[in-house]
């Protein structure tokens, strides 16, 4: 176990990096022993790739991985490539990402604390061709 210092005036351990944009800027806060969890988000962080090598320096410093939950296809595909020490789940916006959605064919939803990933290729996105014709009869 490594033991991270507290941010100055608490004992809470911090949790962040949603708007860390990529591993040199995540570093010094690794070098520091700052943060207890980085919660770099995939699409604001350089996507699948840089969360990756993000993944890669925070094990060297022994911190874990919880991408924020905007980029929740990425997210998934990530944690689910790496050891469950490293990345044991995933940040899910209950709020927000079923309307982030709303024109995929089955979305990425929970069901009984875990998700399912997809079984075609990529992100295994498909849209909801009846919810973007109804959008575009709208514009017309």
């Amino acid at each position: 176990m490594v033991l991270r210092r507290r941010a100055v005036g608490t004992r809470v351990p911090i949790a962040a990096g949603e708007h860390i944009y990529d591993r040199q800027e995540l570093l010094p806060y690794l070098a520091d022993s700052v943060l207890a969890v980085a919660q770099c988000d995939p699409e604001w962080c350089g996507g699948v790739t840089e969360l990756l090598r993000i993944c890669a320096l925070a094990e060297v410093f022994g911190v874990p991985v919880i991408p924020h939950g905007h980029g929740i296809h990425a997210a998934l595909h990530v944690v689910a490539s790496q050891s469950p020490a490293l990345t044991p789940k995933v940040e899910y916006l209950g709020r927000h990402i079923p309307g982030r959605h709303h024109f995929e064919l089955e979305p990425p939803a929970p069901v009984g604390g875990s998700f399912a990933l997809p079984q075609r290729p990529g992100f295994g996105i498909r849209l909801d061709d009846a919810k973007v014709d109804s959008v575009q009869t709208l514009r017309s």
